[in-house]
Formats: structure tokens, sequence, C-alpha cells
């Protein structure tokens, strides 16, 4: 019977998993899954796979187990099917909790803690991306490597053999492979040790200069914007994001806002709550007992980086963290059992308020994933569908609203299989929200002159997004269409799309997929600036063999020079913008130039080839 009961125990939390996650195993890919999945499309080597797994990119950051390898190896095998992926999630997330409860069961010697920890962690809000959307496997991977280094640690100080050590310590190396997090690792160890195994403290210490190289590594290679979401605000402000954060962590406080529900029904219980269990670990530090404090180190530990984003907080970030505040509120329940009878009953009301905040507002965010993404599906399997008809021709879409835009067609799922054609129709951009923190709008909208063009040429075809389908209107939409947009120039153009040839100029060669080269000169026609805020965008990429010494692009607008960009084999790929002078500002239209210093001629081909572009316009 012990056996049969210890084994119950063991699967409790797994049994819960399924239970509270079951829509979240079954959501759809989403937003940034697509621009993952497409990775692979451009691996033929050995070469280019290590290339794709530890080229920084997404802000600078060097992620191959989590955003690479994952995606690359299940698209590879599994294609569109979310399945493999979320069942490999729930496996990663499963050890987790078995980490998890053999964790706690070494700190305190309760099965009671050691089962209520796993489970008082997966009701959090924090964990309800991340076990939904497959972009967010970083959080639960980082999480594994974290508290298996963690368990290695406990059981190097244990048993004092240095073989425990040195697995710990490579663990912890793999552990930068997940997410930028895994740096806290030296903190987190060296703060378990203070408290409760001085005589293993030096040895930890040296983990410190691991973390410290890797934070030179990430500093010189990450983006430093000095706005937008991911600027960084070192001020008063972190002590603010701190407290939202422990908000969150104990009544969902980043979620309850997008139910409308008003700030102080959460914060009136968020207060207390935390109050309570700050309380609760200075008496249990009064009486010997350093693992409610752990807790509460590990939960501050590992949300300290974030804590400068003071513009981009997100629910993810919480993933670590919660595990010190479930290995807080699980001994207080162990703790509350050897007390009295009020004790019991105190933190037997903390812990219906932490679950009746929590898993109402977790489920129904994992509902609302599964749910979104089945409106993705079927958007993405319709826009499959149309290619599939019309192979060569622009596919136009209406009926988007700005949910199913953002999460479903900005990250270009066509490039999947081959339709790389496809943008709103000219006026759809009135139903989407701006998000200028997520992107442009603008490189999604078909051109009025461009549409025109095309579908007098038969050369495009425009469907309608009613919910559940694509349907084909195309008919409707030209009897519609306002007869001067024939003559429109487009604020944007795709060099490498036929729908665009007509608004390229002199000095282009045919287009290649999604690209063209031009020769030493080129020209595009765009219509005018309408703002004073407006740039001039152009993105391209020139292939590092060209690239021996740099090669210099220079930038006119109707003559006048806009700038130079010197292209080197650190920015090969590029997108930049360039500042447009007053005097352009209102003109019907501009006609820009575009030259490079050099060429160069492939042979056997003879063609003069200067630079690839793909999109050029104002932005």
């Amino acid at each position: 019977m012990t056996r049969l009961r210890n084994a119950a125990l063991w699967a409790l939390p797994t049994l819960a998993f399924v239970w509270i996650y079951w829509f979240a195993m079954r959501a759809w890919f989403q937003q940034d899954d697509f621009a993952w999945l497409s990775q692979g499309l451009d691996i033929a080597t050995w070469r280019e796979l290590v290339t794709a797994l530890f080229t920084p990119r997404a802000q600078g950051t060097i992620r191959p187990w989590s955003e690479r390898l994952f995606f690359i190896a299940f698209y590879h095998w599994f294609g569109l099917d979310p399945r493999p992926f979320h069942l490999w999630v729930a496996l990663t997330q499963v050890a987790n909790l078995l980490l998890l409860q053999s964790v706690v069961w070494r700190l305190t010697k309760s099965r009671l803690a050691a089962v209520a920890a796993p489970l008082l962690w997966l009701v959090n809000v924090a964990l309800a991306t991340p076990l939904s959307w497959l972009s967010a496997y970083n959080e639960v991977l980082c999480a594994f490597f974290l508290l298996l280094a963690f368990r290695l640690l406990l059981q190097w100080i244990e048993s004092g053999q240095m073989r425990w050590f040195w697995l710990q310590a490579s663990v912890f190396v793999l552990g930068f492979g997940a997410l930028e997090i895994n740096i806290v690792y030296p903190a987190l160890a060296a703060a378990w040790c203070l408290l409760a195994a001085r005589r293993q403290l030096k040895p930890v210490l040296w983990l410190f200069p691991i973390s410290a190289l890797y934070a030179v590594i990430h500093f010189v290679v990450a983006a430093k914007p000095t706005e937008g979401p991911y600027a960084r605000h070192w001020d008063i402000s972190v002590i603010f994001t701190y407290l939202h954060y422990c908000g969150t962590a104990l009544t969902g406080g980043l979620i309850m806002p997008h139910w409308r529900v008003p700030s102080w029904t959460w914060e009136a219980a968020a207060w207390p709550m935390g109050l309570a269990l700050l309380g609760y670990a200075i008496w249990a530090w009064r009486q010997g007992e350093r693992v409610p404090a752990f807790g509460i180190l590990w939960f501050s530990i590992a949300i300290a980086p974030i804590l400068p984003l003071r513009d981009h907080l997100m629910d993810y970030y919480l993933t670590v963290p919660t595990l010190g505040l479930a290995i807080l509120l699980a001994v207080s329940i162990r703790d509350s059992f050897r007390n009295t009878w009020w004790s019991r009953l105190a933190v037997l009301g903390l812990l219906a308020a932490y679950v009746a905040f929590s898993l109402p507002v977790n489920r129904t965010e994992t509902k609302w994933r599964w749910a979104r993404g089945h409106r993705i599906r079927a958007l993405v399997e319709g826009i499959e569908r149309a290619h599939e008809l019309h192979p060569k021709k622009m596919i136009l879409l209406t009926g988007l609203d700005s949910e199913l835009f953002w999460s479903g067609l900005y990250d270009a799922p066509g490039r999947l299989f081959g339709a790389l054609d496809v943008y709103l129709a000219p006026g759809e951009e009135a139903s989407i929200d701006l998000h200028p923190e997520l992107g442009d709008v603008g490189q999604w909208l078909g051109a009025k002159g461009a549409v025109a063009r095309a579908l007098s040429k038969d050369q495009a075809i425009v469907y309608h997004f009613d919910q559940s389908v694509l349907r084909n209107v195309t008919r409707q939409f030209e009897r519609k269409m306002p007869a001067e947009w024939r003559n429109a120039r487009p604020r944007m153009v795709n060099a490498g799309q036929a729908a665009y040839a007509d608004d390229l100029g002199a000095g282009w060669h045919a287009a290649d997929g999604d690209w063209r080269w031009m020769s030493k000169q080129a020209e595009v026609k765009l219509a005018g600036p309408t703002s004073p805020s407006d740039r001039l965008l152009v993105s391209g990429f020139c292939p590092e063999s060209i690239l021996a010494k740099p090669l210099h692009l220079t930038v006119k607008a109707d003559g006048i020079t806009l700038g130079e960009l010197q292209i080197t084999r650190l920015n090969s790929s590029f997108e930049t913008t360039f500042a447009l002078p007053k005097e352009l500002l209102g003109r019907s239209g501009i006609l820009v130039e575009l030259s490079v210093d050099r060429t160069v001629t492939t042979p056997g081909d003879g063609r003069e080839m200067g630079l690839v572009f793909g999109r050029i316009g104002l932005r």
C-alpha cells in the first residue's frame, strides 16, 4: 500500500496538469510560431543548420534548443501538425513537475509539501501562455534546466561527491540554450548555500564567472533599444514593476485588465496575501526554518533581470519565478499542520484566495488561445487552398479583424507553403488596430495601383474571411473598386513580386522568388510622403561571397541624396530607414534611385549583380 500511495502522490500533479491544460495542449500555431517554423526552409547543409541554431536573432537572443532546434526538427518531421509539438512541451512540463516535487521533498522532507508545490505552480496564471503557445516553450525548457541543476546541487550537498557538482555545472551551461534567464542560476544556488549549506558555497561561486561571460556575450550581440517595449529603465520604476509582477503571481494582475476588471479588485486581495506570506516567512525564519525565505529569494532573483523592462510586462515571464512562490505556499501548508487550528484556517483562506484568482484566469487564458488557434487554422488552411487553386496569383484578403491579423497573418504563414503574394485588400487596414511595438500594418497592405493592375490582368484573387472559411469575392470587389486606383502609386513595393513590376524603373533583373537583383543602379516609383514622420525603408541582403570587402549603397529620392549604407558580413541581411527631406512632402510621387559602388558577374550568367532587394517604400 505504501508503494501504491507514493506512486499516486507522484502521479497526482501530472493528472492535474492534463486536466488544467487539456485545451492548451490542443492549441494551433499562432503569432511568432510561423516565423520559427519557417527557419528550416532556408537550411540545406549542416553548416547552415549550425548557423541557424546559433546566430543571434530577435533582440539578439541565442536560444538554439527552445526556439531553433525545437521548431526546425518538429516541422521537418511533422509539418503543420501541432500535436507532436505540444506532446514534447507536455513531456518537458511533466519532468518539471517531478523535479519540483523531488526538490521540495529534499528541502522539507514533507510529502504534503512535495505534492502541494507542483499543484500550486500549475494553477498559476504564469503557466497559461507557455503551455498553450509554442513560441513560449523557452520558459518551460528553462524551468527544466534550472530545476534539474538545482536538484543536482542538492544531491552534491547531501553526498559530497563532486561528480554531482560537475553534472550540475554542465546542466547549467546547457540551460543558456533555452533562455537568458538561466543566468540567475548561480545566484539561486548561492542563496540556498548561504541559507543552509555554507560549507558548499565556495565551489558554487565559481559558477558566477560563467554567467558573467554569458552576460558580456549577450550585451555585445543583443539589441539595445532606447525606446519602445524593449527599452530598459534602470530607475525606481523597477520597484513598481516588481510589485506588479507580485500581484500578477498572486491574483492575475496583468490579465485582469483585459477582462475590464477594476484594478482594485485584485490589488485589494494581492496586498494582504503578499504581506501575509512575507509575515509567515519572517516567522518561519525566527523558528529556524529557511525554506520559506528561499522561496521568496527564488521569486525575486528569477524576476530581477526582467524588471528593467518597464513597458513590456508579460505574464509568462513569471513561469520560472513562480516556482519560488509554489515552494513558499507549499511549506506554509506543512507548517500550518504543525501548529494551531487558527493557523490552518489562515493558510486555508490564503490558498483559497490564491486558487480562486489564479485557476479561473489560467483556464480562461488557455481556452482563449485554443479558440483563437481554431480561427487561425481556418485562415491559414484557407490561404493554402487558395494558393493551390491560384498558384501564380496575388491573394487579397478582406474580413480580418485585428486579432486575426496580428496573430495569424503578420508572421507570414503563407511562406511555409509558397504563398508569398498574400496581402490585405486596400481599405482593410481600417479594421486593424495599430501596434507599432509589434510591426507595421502597411507592409501587409496591397497597393491600390498594383491591386488594380493585377485584377485587370487576372493576376489577383480576392477572398473574404467569414470566421470559418475563405470565400472568393473577386467579382464583387472588382465592381466596387474605384477607377482612380489604376493610376495610384504604392507607398511600399515588394521588388520580388510580379504585381509590383510596373512600379520598378530601370536597372532590375527578373524576380527570384520573393526577391529581385538590381544591377549597378535601379529605380523605384513610389507615392510621395504624406507626413513629416514618413521615412524610406529599404530591405534586402547581399551574399557573403560578395562581401570580401564592404559594399556601399547610396539612396536618393528625386535626385536628393538621402544617405548611404555600408554593407558587411555583419549586416549582410539589412533593413534600414532614411529620413526624407521636407521638400518631398506633398508630392504625388517620388523616384527612388539605388546605386552600389561595385557589382559582380556570375560566370556563365553575364548579368551585372549589385544587391538583392525585398521591400522598398514609405513607413
